[in-house]
């Protein structure tokens, strides 16, 4: 009776008052600043048109950008990559192509832009250099249970060091790169057991194609002008570290006094590839000279499957004419990480002609568009019960929308802040990520309910305590759930080679969020409601 007298009663006398209050409590602006920040970071998007994915020449030539929005081609509307296929593919042996796209500038605003350039043949067929995919609702990544497509497990056939791991994983992208699936996650993977396996998610690829490209040799070549000096047959080897070969990132004061990164490693090439290389420099002239050397007027430059791979290579002059059979690939950048970055790349690309370890394919598992789909809407459905059966749940404890309605509203909050969250880390949310989520949503109830009842217990009392001071005891209690929560989730990120890694990611993301952010707010919120 004491509690339900307590929640009649009007705490809405001074409503003036209390108005202020709400818009000077910074917890509750803190909430309102990440909900927006959350919307914008999961950007729903109903913009028609191609999305560029990868853009080379000729159109990167002319000013076309990877994020750019395709919305015609010579006059044809484009809505969707289907689109943008049909048309270039009917464009037959057209002497001038012109491209209409939108490009962001600021979250939803956007600036419209034409080019006008000579596309290039490629087996008969208009190449204009540009690869499309649909453009995403949001900015939000699902797994291959939503979406569908084939998710593939390798194991290697020894144990990989830290630097072999990183190294497989750069030659994996690069190789799924160069034969045209691109911004796919592949990630590795470790069990208690000390199993290592990498997990690869192609969308809308067969078992059979996935097969084929990662056994399918890519055809390397690195040329100076247009003489192939070496292929992927005459490289023995690539330095990625270790014991026997160099592969390093130092600093190196430039002319100017900037501290810069230079990436150095050895490449291992045959002696009738190094003959070939003596060969072409010979008769090359001594180009641009700096404080660091003199350099020919010809760069080498590589190319998987005809396309080019990486930024050009300057020749030092020292090499002119000289069989090298140990060259080393050097270049400098501003950072140390940018450095790294670029040497993993240029390793990954004399690798990519196949995987530098021999690996066994673990398991496939498919899963059809189709089902995805029944996957997805299965998902929304139990998803919103299970949040209208809270909320139910709340309304029947309580009986007072003063109550009700700030719970369902932190709880909401809690879920779109989760997925914002998730959108600007571009973690994938999969069926176990998901669950996680609903898991989290349980969870936060639990605490608000806790917060509320230390509250609303506080005027049976026989030793009437301050609402600050029944808050404090209730964090207490959240707290330690929230330690315990996590400690529970840790092991859960290794456990089945990272199988339940986001359904942990997940949860420890979201109760996260409700100790840091929801929680604090929920408490304030509640103590003026209950003032």
């Amino acid at each position: 009776m004491g509690s339900e007298r307590w929640l009649s009663e009007d705490v809405f006398g001074e409503e003036g008052e209390m108005r202020r209050e709400f818009l000077k409590e910074w917890r509750i602006f803190l909430v309102v600043l990440m909900l927006i920040l959350s919307l914008l970071w999961i950007h729903p998007n109903f913009v028609e048109g191609a999305l560029v994915t990868v853009v080379r020449e000729p159109a990167s030539l002319y000013g076309v950008k990877r994020g750019d929005i395709i919305t015609g081609v010579n006059g044809y509307p484009v809505r969707n990559a289907s689109d943008f296929t049909r048309v270039v593919e009917g464009l037959g042996n057209s002497s001038v192509v012109s491209v209409e796209f939108l490009r962001e500038g600021f979250p939803y605003v956007y600036s419209r832009h034409s080019v006008r350039f000579l596309p290039s043949t490629k087996a008969n067929k208009t190449y204009l250099g540009i690869f499309v995919s649909d453009v995403p609702r949001s900015n939000l990544q699902f797994g291959l249970e939503i979406v569908g497509g084939t998710k593939v497990l390798l194991r290697p056939e020894k144990k990989l060091s830290p630097e072999e791991v990183n190294n497989v994983l750069a030659v994996l992208e690069q190789r799924l790169n160069v034969f045209g699936i691109r911004e796919i996650p592949i990630s590795f993977v470790q069990d208690f057991s000390g199993n290592q396996y990498f997990r690869l998610e192609f969308a809308g690829v067969s078992p059979e194609q996935v097969k084929d490209l990662l056994e399918k040799e890519g055809k390397f070549e690195a040329r100076i002008g247009n003489e192939t000096v070496f292929t992927g047959a005459d490289i023995r080897s690539v330095c990625i570290g270790g014991t026997g070969c160099v592969a390093q990132v130092v600093p190196v004061q430039s002319a100017g006094g900037r501290i810069m990164w230079r990436f150095s490693f050895e490449l291992f090439i045959t002696q009738e590839a190094a003959e070939r290389f003596a060969n072409v420099t010979r008769n090359l002239d001594i180009g641009e000279c700096s404080p660091a050397g003199c350099y020919l007027n010809e760069t080498v430059r590589f190319f998987i499957d005809g396309e080019p791979a990486g930024e050009p290579l300057r020749i030092s002059s020292d090499l002119k004419g000289k069989v090298v059979t140990s060259p080393a690939i050097t270049g400098v950048r501003a950072s140390k990480f940018e450095a790294r970055q670029e040497m993993r790349k240029l390793q990954a690309i004399l690798q990519s002609r196949k995987l530098p370890v021999k690996m066994t394919l673990e398991s496939v598992e498919v899963i059809s568009p189709a089902l995805g789909k029944a996957f997805a809407e299965n998902v929304f459905t139990v998803f919103l019960l299970a949040i209208l059966g809270v909320e139910a749940i709340v309304w029947l404890r309580y009986r007072n929308w003063r109550v009700a309605l700030p719970i369902m509203f932190i709880t909401l909050s809690e879920i779109l802040m989760t997925l914002g969250v998730a959108a600007l880390i571009k973690w994938t949310l999969d069926l176990a990520g998901i669950a996680g989520l609903i898991a989290a949503v349980g969870t936060g109830v639990d605490d608000q309910i806790v917060i509320t009842d230390e509250v609303l217990r506080g005027e049976r009392e026989e030793k009437v305590r301050s609402i600050k001071e029944r808050i404090k005891r209730a964090f207490f209690i959240i707290v330690v759930s929230f330690a315990s929560t996590v400690a529970t989730m840790v092991p859960l990120t290794f456990a089945g080679a990272g199988l339940l890694r986001g359904f942990a990611i997940t949860t420890i993301m979201a109760v996260s969020i409700g100790i840091f952010i929801t929680r604090p707010a929920y408490a304030r919120l509640i103590e003026l409601l209950m003032r």
